[in-house]
């Protein structure tokens, strides 16, 4: 992916922050134990609870493999959000990198599905009611929902169907859309000229940093993130709560994964189109078109860089309302 030199200020962790590294770590990890837990979980109605508590109470090392997969996607989640933040905040969206900018926005995408897919595939109380909802929203979709519905779905109503069609999604379509988007993402930071970086200057001292040296410093992290996802993994495994009964869906608590919790407090208070369609890609559209808005003047690849104060503030007041939500939600304030 890099030229054997490279810019000392773009390969600096103060930078860079290391969390595209990170987030490419994490992809790698979840693919692998989820690779591992296949051979164990049984993706039909009656067999995929029972499973996962097999591999939880019997299988040797099952209960560290399937945190270990928990927390990576976990992981994979913030590091790309911070990511994205750190493109936002030193302007490294702007072209030749548009592109890219694209590509990143996509695999965001492609990430939060992922790990809801595979939140729901647990199929236990706390997962069958956001299983239920974000099914649901497909129907408010004008036109095609039904039909994306029964595409995702297999049926009119959830069963035995619903558990091999997320199965089939989770390790397979969105398996390939998330590794191969990040292959392609790498590939086009060399083609857009390697790491973003500031305009060169007559006063800038033009310092470089060998691959090697950058590969040594990504082996180090990957390291430091495996060994704490480990001990993560031993001391905090993921809770797998009571079997799911779809006779009872109704009466159970409601509960999204984290990542959603800012559209679930919006379902309580406007419509669901609203809440599940229209202001996520609202949010989405005003990210994709920020190279259309700031493409020229200078700024580009320092941080908070003032001339860039427009794009930089709706972000972070998008970031800021996401976070309320949530905490709203976390704490069921209305």
């Amino acid at each position: 992916m890099l030229p054997e030199q490279n810019p000392a200020h773009s390969a600096g962790l103060s930078y860079t922050l290391g969390m595209g590294g990170i987030a490419v770590i994490a992809a790698v990890m979840t693919t692998v134990t989820g690779a591992l837990l296949m051979f164990y979980y049984e993706p039909t109605l009656s067999g995929a609870y029972p499973s996962l508590a097999l591999i939880d109470s019997v299988v040797s090392s099952g209960r560290l493999v399937r945190a270990l997969h928990y927390w990576a996607a976990q992981v994979m989640v913030v590091a790309m959000v911070i990511h994205t933040a750190r493109i936002v905040f030193t302007g490294g969206y702007r072209p030749p990198r548009d592109v890219n900018w694209f590509i990143g926005l996509g695999l965001l995408l492609v990430t939060l599905v992922w790990n809801f897919s595979g939140y729901v595939l647990r199929f236990d109380a706390s997962s069958i009611w956001a299983l239920l909802v974000g099914t649901n929203l497909l129907k408010e979709l004008p036109g095609i929902g039904s039909t994306l519905y029964l595409i995702i779905v297999g049926d009119q109503a959830l069963g035995s169907a619903t558990v091999l069609r997320f199965y089939t999604w989770h390790v397979f379509g969105l398996t390939l859309l998330g590794l191969g988007g990040i292959g392609y993402h790498l590939w086009r930071v060399r083609v857009d000229g390697g790491l973003s970086r500031p305009d060169w200057t007559a006063d800038q001292s033009r310092r470089f940093v060998s691959r090697e040296t950058i590969l040594f410093r990504e082996l180090i992290t990957a390291l430091v993130l495996t060994g704490s996802l480990v001990l993560l993994s031993i001391f905090t495994p993921p809770d797998l709560g009571p079997p799911a009964d779809l006779n009872q869906v109704s009466g159970q608590s409601v509960q999204a994964p984290w990542f959603f919790l800012a559209i679930q407090w919006l379902l309580r208070y406007i419509p669901s189109l609203w809440a599940g369609w229209i202001v996520p890609l609202a949010g989405l559209v005003l990210l994709a078109l920020l190279p259309l808005l700031d493409r020229r003047g200078p700024g580009r690849g320092r941080w908070f860089a003032r001339e860039r104060w427009q794009p930089q503030a709706a972000f972070a007041g998008l970031l800021l309302l996401i976070l309320v939500l949530s905490l709203l939600e976390l704490f069921q304030v209305k």
